[in-house]
């Protein structure tokens, strides 16, 4: 469902290191000028501390110790050799550098500068950036990672492909959500109610996490589709939390059990409605029938935090004083006051959410 787009998913470790690529940066506007001039260029990024022990990997050259712009770097790529830059892009520290890796490391790639590049990056651990001169493509290497930089325009495209995508996908979660507010009110749960609306979140969760990266990769061109992206993923993690919270079937005493759970649906490869709830502690369900038969309710978590907005701590208080919502909505105001934290704004907050649930039955 996610992979319509063609996006691959990208390690955090190397969204990093893209981000430091990303146009609008002073190390992006360097290598763009190199493409457009037709040069090649070889660029080793490390910590500065570091240099002293890889002096047989960089072999003469030029020490130079300047601080970076880029109009330097792009003059120094008129040399053959790499050029090593400082890892806070604020110093060049040596040109015309003659790499020397170790042979027996194993590269897939062809050309004499990538195979390099390749190499450095898997024996030092550090970032390389080989610009192709004949194919003006800039490639990333990072320990065992190889990294095309995509042409701006055509990843622009995708980018909104996808998050039109993910839009429709949260306007249909909203819907189911709206659905859910009914069925709680009324009493009319169903464990595979819960499960679907689960599922769709942690697609959405993890469709989101594919895209981000491609966001981070714009860098300024891609303000509008950030904002965009935050829009859409707006209280999108909280409420998964708390449907969880809502429909564990015991107590979930320690929350970093929920993050677990989530972690766990996001690396499932694929999300059956049976496996979801098992993980959610049904472990007597065997089947869609008994699924759509298991009556649930819900302890009030959604309600009180996305809705009502009423904090943590005082919503465990109200959870453990009505213990589903379909006793808290036929709860009155004097009995709402009587919890601990819960005063007259709280009460008329939390008596809002339900009316409010109430009127979309109608």
């Amino acid at each position: 469902m996610g992979k319509r787009w063609d996006f691959m998913a990208i390690p955090q470790e190397l969204v990093s290191k893209i981000k430091l690529l990303a146009p609008g940066t002073k190390l992006r506007k360097a290598l763009d000028d190199i493409v457009l001039a037709n040069f090649g260029a070889l660029v080793v990024i490390l910590n500065e501390e570091k240099l002293e022990g890889y002096k047989s990997l960089f072999q003469s050259g030029f020490w130079l110790d300047i601080p970076f712009m880029p109009e330097k770097l792009y003059e120094l790529a008129k040399m053959d050799g790499a050029i090593v830059i400082d890892d806070n892009i604020t110093k060049i520290l040596a040109a015309n550098v003659h790499l020397v890796p170790d042979a027996s490391i194993p590269t897939s790639e062809t050309g004499t500068r990538h195979r390099t590049a390749e190499r450095v990056a898997k024996q030092i651990g550090e970032l390389v950036i080989a610009v192709s001169k004949r194919r003006n493509v800039i490639s990333l290497y990072y320990k065992n990672y190889r990294y095309i930089i995509n042409d701006i325009n055509f990843l622009i495209t995708r980018v909104n492909q996808a998050l039109n995508t993910l839009e429709k996908y949260r306007q249909n979660f909203d819907k189911m959500i709206l659905n859910l507010d009914i069925l709680e009110i009324e009493n009319r749960v169903n464990l595979i109610d819960v499960v679907e609306i689960i599922n769709k979140g942690i697609e959405i969760l993890k469709i989101r996490e594919e895209i981000d990266p491609y966001v981070i990769e714009l860098g300024v061109e891609g303000r509008l589709a950030s904002m965009q992206l935050e829009e859409i993923m707006v209280d999108m993690e909280d409420i998964i939390r708390n449907l969880i919270l809502d429909y564990y079937k015991e107590d979930i005493e320690d929350e970093n059990m929920v993050e677990q759970i989530i972690n766990t649906l996001k690396n499932y490869k694929e999300r059956r409605p049976i496996s979801t709830s098992r993980l959610l502690g049904y472990d007597d369900v065997a089947n869609i029938s008994q699924l759509s038969d298991y009556h649930v309710q819900s302890r009030g978590y959604r309600l009180l935090r996305n809705v009502a907005k009423i904090p943590m701590n005082i919503t465990h208080n109200v959870v453990k004083a009505f213990g589903n919502v379909f006793s808290l909505s036929n709860a009155d105001f004097s009995a709402l006051k009587e919890v601990e934290g819960i005063g007259e704004k709280r009460a008329t907050a939390i008596l809002d959410s339900i009316n409010s649930m109430r009127n979309r039955m109608k």
